[in-house]
């Protein structure tokens, strides 16, 4: 079991990438508070994902680094910006290598830097001090954040519930009479992309069942296929365009159920709490999917359109009979 005995200490943490892995380095944050809850976490995040920060719990501070460019002349010029704060860990947060993981560290100066590297060891590899050697094993049989997690703790083998992403809230609860159902059409993922037409043939018989209030969530390139949805959709539906981040957070926030295609949607959806349905394709729902008790997980290697349709609606019909009974207990 955790104490809080261990001495207070600064930590740094790397994160590159996006929405999902930033997302899944909260459990390593909470692991982090639970040694000591007067350690302090500075984020170093890239600028397309800074807006998540803001919803996340635990984080003392933050620091942009530019997503674009040459990476190497800005790990330099931000690690001995910062190299000033004398960090005491600094972690490199990814299940993987990769060149990164030791420069920028290295440039930050923590008096300990700890990071996965290959067997072969890179000479950027060589510049961390407390490296521990990646096999692709870890990536494939477990959870990412699990490996993220056993960056300070090699013995864990699950996560506990108790360190699952979280996000704050900033969205009063629902007092609408009727579930929202969110259903999101955009996803760089072509494989976790469920054709309109089967979208809208689902939702129509659900909708004969419950009744239930309709959102259409979209990228602004994908107006005209939201549309297409909607006219597809015999109930009247709203379609949702999103261009910052933090209001699409709210719009998932605000809903009862969300039916996506994976991606960082499904985390956020998640460490939100809300109940979703997440359709994968191609990547693996043992390594990425949401860490949550109300998802559900259904997938087709090749193409999410090769799921029965018919397991899909009921998927989506007991998400909306669990919130019919919470309704009448309360």
């Amino acid at each position: 079991m955790l104490t809080n005995k261990e001495q207070i200490k600064s930590y740094a943490i790397f994160v590159r990438s996006s929405y999902g892995d930033l997302l899944l380095t909260d459990p390593l944050i909470k692991y982090i508070k639970r040694l000591n809850t007067n350690n302090k976490i500075t984020l170093f995040v890239e600028d397309k994902n800074f807006q998540l920060v803001e919803f996340m719990e635990n984080i003392n501070s933050f620091y942009k680094i530019p997503s674009r460019g040459n990476k190497y002349l800005f790990f330099i010029f931000y690690g001995l910006k910062y190299r000033k704060n004398k960090y005491d860990v600094s972690i490199a947060a990814k299940t993987g290598v990769g060149s990164a993981n030791g420069f920028f560290p290295y440039m930050l100066g923590a008096k300990k830097q700890i990071s996965y590297v290959s067997k072969t060891k890179t000479w950027t590899d060589r510049l961390v001090n407390f490296p521990i050697t990646y096999s692709e094993e870890i990536y494939h049989s477990q959870h990412y954040a699990l490996g993220i997690l056993q960056l300070l703790d090699s013995k864990l083998t699950k996560i506990p519930n108790y360190l699952y992403p979280k996000l704050i809230s900033r969205v009063k609860p629902n007092k609408n009479s009727k579930p929202k159902l969110l259903i999101s059409i955009s996803n760089t993922r072509n494989s976790c992309l469920l054709n309109n037409k089967s979208i809208a043939s689902i939702i129509n018989k659900l909708s004969k069942e419950f009744q239930f209030d309709i959102y259409i969530s979209a990228l602004k390139s994908d107006y005209d296929k939201a549309i297409n949805l909607k006219k597809k959709i015999i109930q009247d539906s709203i379609i949702k365009l999103t261009p910052l981040l933090k209001d699409y957070i709210k719009l998932i926030d605000s809903m009862d159920i969300c039916f996506f295609g994976e991606g960082g949607s499904m985390h956020m959806a998640a460490a939100l709490g809300v109940p979703q349905v997440v359709l994968f394709g191609f990547t693996s729902s043992t390594t990425w999917a949401p860490l949550s008790n109300t998802a559900t997980v259904l997938n087709d290697k090749s193409n999410v359109n090769n799921i029965p349709k018919n397991q899909i609606l009921e998927a989506l019909k007991e998400k909306l009979k669990n919130i019919e009974v919470s309704a009448s207990i309360n």
